[in-house]
């Protein structure tokens, strides 16, 4: 599976590579980007809902929520949430 980190979280030009088991979620998503990217951990949240008020995932034009699964051959990008008015 294949995530491109957009700016404040990465050069949002690169894509990494994870290998994630065929039923990751996204709990598992996340604990694997933290790996390479500790600097990160500063938006997690107690919980999952939580921190998703921190950065967003997009699959195509899906929003990603907490219980969703992700496939081996997905690409995900993470983007900060943006608000306005």
């Amino acid at each position: 599976m294949w995530v491109r980190l957009l700016p404040p979280f990465g050069d949002g030009k690169t894509w990494q590579e994870f290998d994630l088991p065929a039923e990751a979620g996204v709990q598992d998503l996340i604990q694997a980007i933290l790996k390479d990217h500790p600097h990160l951990r500063s938006y997690l949240r107690p919980t999952l809902k939580e921190t998703f008020h921190q950065f967003i995932f997009l699959r195509g034009d899906y929003v990603l929520e907490p219980g969703d699964r992700i496939g081996r051959y997905d690409r995900i990008v993470m983007v900060m949430p943006l608000t306005g008015g």
